[in-house]
Protein backbone atom coordinates (compact mmCIF):
# COMPACT_ATOMS: atom_id res chain seq x y z
CA UNK A 1 0.00 0.00 0.00
CA UNK A 2 1.16 3.13 -0.84
CA UNK A 3 2.66 5.77 1.84
CA UNK A 4 0.19 8.85 2.15
CA UNK A 5 1.49 12.46 2.31
CA UNK A 6 0.59 14.43 5.04
CA UNK A 7 0.04 18.24 3.14
CA UNK A 8 1.01 21.36 5.03
CA UNK A 9 -0.40 24.20 2.57
CA UNK A 10 0.62 27.88 3.18
CA UNK A 11 -2.54 30.33 1.91
CA UNK A 12 -2.93 33.23 1.16
CA UNK A 13 -6.34 34.75 3.21
CA UNK A 14 -6.58 38.35 1.01
CA UNK A 15 -6.23 35.69 -2.24
CA UNK A 16 -8.58 32.88 -1.01
CA UNK A 17 -11.33 35.70 0.34
CA UNK A 18 -11.50 37.06 -3.11
CA UNK A 19 -11.82 33.74 -5.06
CA UNK A 20 -14.18 32.45 -2.90
CA UNK A 21 -15.97 35.61 -3.13
CA UNK A 22 -16.29 35.50 -6.98
CA UNK A 23 -19.73 34.01 -8.51
CA UNK A 24 -18.18 30.36 -9.38
CA UNK A 25 -19.38 30.98 -12.85
CA UNK A 26 -17.03 34.19 -13.01
CA UNK A 27 -14.43 32.16 -11.39
CA UNK A 28 -14.25 29.65 -14.01
CA UNK A 29 -14.40 31.85 -17.03
CA UNK A 30 -11.47 33.62 -15.66
CA UNK A 31 -9.29 30.99 -14.42
CA UNK A 32 -10.01 29.04 -17.79
CA UNK A 33 -8.15 32.69 -19.78
CA UNK A 34 -5.56 32.78 -17.16
CA UNK A 35 -6.40 36.02 -15.90
CA UNK A 36 -5.88 35.50 -12.28
CA UNK A 37 -2.74 34.12 -12.34
CA UNK A 38 -1.38 37.56 -11.36
CA UNK A 39 -3.31 37.07 -8.10
CA UNK A 40 -1.39 34.24 -7.24
CA UNK A 41 0.84 34.70 -4.60
CA UNK A 42 4.55 34.51 -5.11
CA UNK A 43 5.72 30.94 -5.25
CA UNK A 44 8.13 30.20 -2.09
CA UNK A 45 11.06 27.78 -4.26
CA UNK A 46 11.39 25.52 -1.72
CA UNK A 47 7.71 24.13 -1.20
CA UNK A 48 5.78 22.44 -3.74
CA UNK A 49 3.18 24.03 -5.62
CA UNK A 50 1.14 23.49 -8.73
CA UNK A 51 2.07 24.84 -11.86
CA UNK A 52 -0.44 27.80 -13.19
CA UNK A 53 -1.88 25.85 -15.94
CA UNK A 54 -1.79 22.53 -13.93
CA UNK A 55 -3.87 23.96 -10.82
CA UNK A 56 -6.65 25.91 -13.16
CA UNK A 57 -7.06 22.60 -15.36
CA UNK A 58 -8.04 20.38 -11.93
CA UNK A 59 -9.82 23.29 -10.31
CA UNK A 60 -12.09 23.38 -13.83
CA UNK A 61 -11.75 19.54 -14.10
CA UNK A 62 -13.84 19.63 -10.54
CA UNK A 63 -16.06 23.04 -11.60
CA UNK A 64 -17.65 20.92 -14.48
CA UNK A 65 -18.57 17.78 -13.24
CA UNK A 66 -20.87 19.82 -10.28
CA UNK A 67 -24.71 20.87 -10.81
CA UNK A 68 -24.40 24.13 -9.37
CA UNK A 69 -26.78 26.70 -10.03
CA UNK A 70 -24.11 29.75 -9.74
CA UNK A 71 -25.46 32.78 -8.51
CA UNK A 72 -24.07 36.23 -7.87
CA UNK A 73 -23.31 35.31 -4.09
CA UNK A 74 -20.51 34.14 -5.12
CA UNK A 75 -18.05 30.67 -5.16
CA UNK A 76 -18.20 29.71 -1.44
CA UNK A 77 -21.98 30.32 -0.62
CA UNK A 78 -22.96 28.46 -3.57
CA UNK A 79 -21.26 25.13 -2.69
CA UNK A 80 -24.33 24.92 -0.10
CA UNK A 81 -25.69 23.49 -3.45
CA UNK A 82 -23.85 20.46 -3.70
CA UNK A 83 -22.38 17.29 -1.11
CA UNK A 84 -19.94 18.52 1.63
CA UNK A 85 -17.15 16.57 0.19
CA UNK A 86 -17.63 17.46 -3.09
CA UNK A 87 -17.76 21.05 -2.03
CA UNK A 88 -14.68 20.87 -0.13
CA UNK A 89 -12.72 19.57 -2.60
CA UNK A 90 -13.34 22.38 -4.29
CA UNK A 91 -12.10 24.45 -1.80
CA UNK A 92 -9.11 22.50 -1.89
CA UNK A 93 -8.49 23.05 -5.38
CA UNK A 94 -9.19 26.77 -4.79
CA UNK A 95 -6.88 27.20 -1.93
CA UNK A 96 -4.04 26.34 -4.41
CA UNK A 97 -4.00 28.63 -6.64
CA UNK A 98 -4.23 30.92 -3.17
CA UNK A 99 -1.01 29.63 -1.63
CA UNK A 100 2.64 30.54 -2.25
CA UNK A 101 3.50 26.70 -1.68
CA UNK A 102 3.22 23.38 0.50
CA UNK A 103 5.30 21.54 2.41
CA UNK A 104 4.78 17.31 1.33
CA UNK A 105 6.22 14.14 3.59
CA UNK A 106 5.29 11.13 4.72
CA UNK A 107 3.17 10.79 7.62
CA UNK A 108 5.95 8.30 9.40
CA UNK A 109 8.41 11.31 8.59
CA UNK A 110 5.94 14.04 9.70
CA UNK A 111 5.41 12.50 13.22
CA UNK A 112 9.15 11.45 14.04
CA UNK A 113 9.83 15.58 12.79
CA UNK A 114 6.78 16.71 15.07
CA UNK A 115 8.16 14.07 17.99
CA UNK A 116 11.27 16.08 18.15
CA UNK A 117 9.79 19.66 17.54
CA UNK A 118 7.10 19.57 20.41
CA UNK A 119 9.18 17.16 22.61
CA UNK A 120 6.23 14.60 22.90
CA UNK A 121 4.85 11.49 20.98
CA UNK A 122 2.43 11.82 18.02
CA UNK A 123 0.48 9.03 19.07
CA UNK A 124 -1.81 8.38 16.19
CA UNK A 125 -2.64 9.91 12.78
CA UNK A 126 -5.69 11.61 14.40
CA UNK A 127 -3.17 13.38 17.25
CA UNK A 128 -0.93 14.11 13.85
CA UNK A 129 -3.87 16.26 12.23
CA UNK A 130 -5.52 17.66 15.35
CA UNK A 131 -5.67 21.53 16.15
CA UNK A 132 -3.63 21.12 19.22
CA UNK A 133 -0.91 19.38 17.70
CA UNK A 134 -0.36 22.41 14.54
CA UNK A 135 -1.12 25.30 17.29
CA UNK A 136 1.26 23.90 19.49
CA UNK A 137 3.73 23.22 16.12
CA UNK A 138 3.50 26.69 15.12
CA UNK A 139 4.49 27.84 18.68
CA UNK A 140 7.34 25.81 19.33
CA UNK A 141 9.52 27.17 15.89
CA UNK A 142 10.11 29.94 17.78
CA UNK A 143 12.42 28.66 19.87
CA UNK A 144 14.71 26.95 17.63
CA UNK A 145 16.83 27.56 14.31
CA UNK A 146 16.19 25.56 11.24
CA UNK A 147 19.39 23.62 11.59
CA UNK A 148 19.09 23.50 15.24
CA UNK A 149 15.99 21.51 15.00
CA UNK A 150 17.44 19.59 11.51
CA UNK A 151 20.31 18.25 13.40
CA UNK A 152 17.74 17.08 16.17
CA UNK A 153 15.51 15.01 14.18
CA UNK A 154 18.66 13.28 12.49
CA UNK A 155 20.01 12.50 16.60
CA UNK A 156 16.19 11.10 17.05
CA UNK A 157 16.21 9.12 14.17
CA UNK A 158 19.95 7.56 14.89
CA UNK A 159 18.83 6.76 18.29
CA UNK A 160 15.47 5.21 16.94
CA UNK A 161 17.78 2.82 14.79
CA UNK A 162 20.31 2.17 17.48
CA UNK A 163 17.11 1.40 19.30
CA UNK A 164 15.87 -1.45 16.97
CA UNK A 165 19.43 -2.41 16.25
CA UNK A 166 19.92 -1.57 12.59
CA UNK A 167 23.40 -0.37 11.61
CA UNK A 168 24.52 3.37 11.18
CA UNK A 169 27.35 1.88 9.31
CA UNK A 170 26.73 3.70 5.39
CA UNK A 171 29.93 0.66 4.16
CA UNK A 172 26.56 -1.58 5.51
CA UNK A 173 23.67 0.05 4.30
CA UNK A 174 24.53 2.50 1.39
CA UNK A 175 20.87 4.62 2.20
CA UNK A 176 22.50 5.53 5.52
CA UNK A 177 24.04 9.13 4.55
CA UNK A 178 20.85 9.83 1.54
CA UNK A 179 18.59 9.28 4.05
CA UNK A 180 20.42 11.36 6.72
CA UNK A 181 20.54 14.30 4.64
CA UNK A 182 17.14 13.57 3.38
CA UNK A 183 15.98 14.09 7.03
CA UNK A 184 18.21 17.33 7.15
CA UNK A 185 16.71 19.14 4.25
CA UNK A 186 13.10 18.24 5.17
CA UNK A 187 12.75 18.84 8.68
CA UNK A 188 14.47 22.37 7.63
CA UNK A 189 11.65 23.31 5.38
CA UNK A 190 8.84 22.04 7.74
CA UNK A 191 10.25 24.55 10.39
CA UNK A 192 10.63 27.35 7.45
CA UNK A 193 6.92 26.56 6.65
CA UNK A 194 5.89 26.52 10.13
CA UNK A 195 7.77 29.90 10.56
CA UNK A 196 6.00 31.53 7.64
CA UNK A 197 2.98 30.07 8.82
CA UNK A 198 3.07 32.89 11.44
CA UNK A 199 2.45 35.73 9.68
CA UNK A 200 -0.44 37.44 10.11
CA UNK A 201 -1.42 37.57 6.21
CA UNK A 202 -1.11 33.79 6.09
CA UNK A 203 -2.95 30.31 7.24
CA UNK A 204 -1.49 26.95 7.23
CA UNK A 205 -4.49 24.16 6.05
CA UNK A 206 -2.79 20.78 6.73
CA UNK A 207 -4.32 17.60 5.60
CA UNK A 208 -3.86 13.97 4.18
CA UNK A 209 -2.94 13.57 0.21
CA UNK A 210 -5.61 11.56 -1.69
CA UNK A 211 -8.22 11.56 1.72
CA UNK A 212 -11.43 13.77 3.04
CA UNK A 213 -11.04 17.06 1.76
CA UNK A 214 -13.32 18.58 4.64
CA UNK A 215 -11.15 17.08 7.27
CA UNK A 216 -8.03 19.42 5.50
CA UNK A 217 -7.48 22.40 7.80
CA UNK A 218 -7.67 23.36 11.64
CA UNK A 219 -9.56 25.40 13.70
CA UNK A 220 -11.49 28.25 11.68
CA UNK A 221 -9.97 27.65 8.84
CA UNK A 222 -11.04 23.72 8.50
CA UNK A 223 -12.60 23.14 5.79
CA UNK A 224 -15.82 21.86 6.63
CA UNK A 225 -16.30 24.97 8.65
CA UNK A 226 -15.67 27.32 6.48
CA UNK A 227 -18.42 25.57 4.44
CA UNK A 228 -20.62 25.82 7.25
CA UNK A 229 -20.03 29.06 8.77
CA UNK A 230 -18.41 31.08 6.34
CA UNK A 231 -14.80 32.69 5.95
CA UNK A 232 -13.54 33.78 9.43
CA UNK A 233 -14.25 37.58 10.34
CA UNK A 234 -11.58 40.03 9.38
CA UNK A 235 -9.95 41.08 12.52
CA UNK A 236 -9.22 44.90 12.63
Amino acid sequence: MASVDLVARLVDIAVFRGLCSLPGDQLALALSKGELRNKRPDEIPSLDRAFDIDAEAEFLDWYDEQPVDWTPAGFLQDLSQIPLEEAANGLRLLSDLASPGSFRCWEGRAMLYLDVLLGRTISDIEDLYSDSTWVDAKAAVSSTQPDEFAESVVMSWMAQREDMGETLDPNKDARILPTMESHQTTADVLHRTLQTALLPELFLMVGRDWTEASAWGQGQWNLQNLLENGLPEVLE
